[in-house]
């Protein structure tokens, strides 16, 4: 990381106005083996344990929260290299190849001689300028007729294609995150081998390799690694925030406002909130790669744990990153601040459906209390 800061505080002020990281970053990203951090052992990868994982993404996201966002998009989805079959898995993720797509299933796979004919539309395709190959899932079908799973849900599958073969949409005008690139993208009855896609069951794929990290369930890894980018872009802005207080000085006075008995509050309670957020965040993730090398299958409340941790470590990282904002007054406001993209950043990435209060403390609940979340992304 120490080795990036350099690149990124001379790049920073294109994240804004190209909307995705300059070249010159992503070249470093992967020499740095950045997006291999999920690849099995045997094709070339590291194949990192989930804690170490987290805190290269955070670290990421320290530097700059569209950086963490591209890298664990990318390497995120590279943890499906042990569930696709081996042949093209090898293909896929030769070097550091980028793979960039989302799990939202707006497309559409129709069964077909020798794989599915796919066409769709995706939002949010982050990092998809880079990319070597994409992936969208879609909703299966059998003519004109949607399959079903064994549970009754829609037979959800992720399916795999060449960047070339995707007409992306310039869609990506935000506030935050805006150097991700996260672009709408679509195909048009692609014909896509059997072998490039991936069934979900339970929006969760078959593991081909032994290995426990791919035992685990695809939305309890999946809703840590977007909280790690979240905690990275909270622990930036307090650091940020603290060194303005230690230099500026409070309405033309000569106090410091690190002096000020109200910034000292507030410092405090926003690396409360921080760190016992993320000490919970971390605790689970122990749990839960214990329970993949124990050989045992996650139970409802131990995926609701999960969930419950990364969301918490969300509002508590948003609620940090305000007081920080706060302490530091009208210094926040201007472009060019830091903590003013850092505000941007987490608010931004606080929307997302795997980790957004509105939506996953009603979950967690429901999970407390007994009963069935209501969704198979759980």
């Amino acid at each position: 990381m120490h080795r990036l800061k350099p690149l990124v505080d001379a790049s920073r002020d294109r994240f804004d106005t190209e909307r995705q990281l300059p070249v010159e970053l992503v070249d470093a990203l992967k020499e740095a083996r950045i997006f291999s951090m999920l690849v099995p052992l045997a094709l070339g990868g590291q194949q990192l344990d989930p804690r170490s994982f987290l805190t290269v993404v955070e670290a990421l996201a320290r530097l700059d929260g569209s950086i963490g966002w591209c890298a664990v998009i990318s390497a995120g989805y590279a943890w499906l290299a042990g569930m696709l079959d081996e042949s093209f898995a090898r293909e896929v993720f030769t070097g550091q190849a980028v793979l960039a797509g989302t799990l939202n299933p707006t497309g559409r796979a129709t069964r077909a001689d020798g794989g599915y004919r796919v066409s769709g539309r995706w939002s949010y395709g982050s990092f998809i300028g880079y990319s070597d190959w994409v992936l969208g899932n879609c909703t299966t079908y059998e003519g004109d007729v949607p399959l079903a799973g064994s549970d009754g849900a829609p037979e959800y599958r992720i399916c795999l294609f060449p960047r070339r073969d995707v007409q992306i949409i310039d869609v990506w005008h935000v506030s935050g995150l805006r150097a991700t690139g996260s672009n709408d993208y679509m195909v048009h009855d692609l014909l896509v081998p059997e072998t490039h896609t991936l069934k979900i069951p339970g929006f969760s794929p078959i593991p081909r390799d032994p290995g426990p990290l791919y035992s685990l369930p695809m939305p309890s890894l999946f809703v840590t690694c977007i909280a790690a980018v979240v905690l990275g872009i909270a622990r930036a802005a307090l650091d940020d925030a603290h060194e303005i207080a230690r230099t500026r000085r409070a309405g033309g006075t000569s106090t410091l406002l690190s002096e000020k008995a109200v910034a000292q509050v507030d410092m405090a309670r926003a690396e409360a909130l921080l760190r016992a957020a993320r000490a919970y965040l971390f605790d689970e993730v122990t749990r839960l790669w214990e329970c993949a090398q124990a050989g045992g299958r996650m139970s409802l409340e131990e995926r609701a744990a999960v969930r419950l941790a990364s969301t918490h470590a969300t509002e508590c990282a948003i609620d940090a990153v305000t007081l920080a904002r706060r302490l530091v007054g009208g210094a926040a406001l201007f472009e060019g601040n830091h903590l003013e993209r850092c505000f941007r950043d987490i608010n931004a990435a606080g929307q997302h459906l795997a980790i957004a209060a509105t939506t996953n403390f009603e979950l967690v609940g429901r999970a407390l209390f007994g009963f069935e979340p209501g969704t198979s992304r759980f």
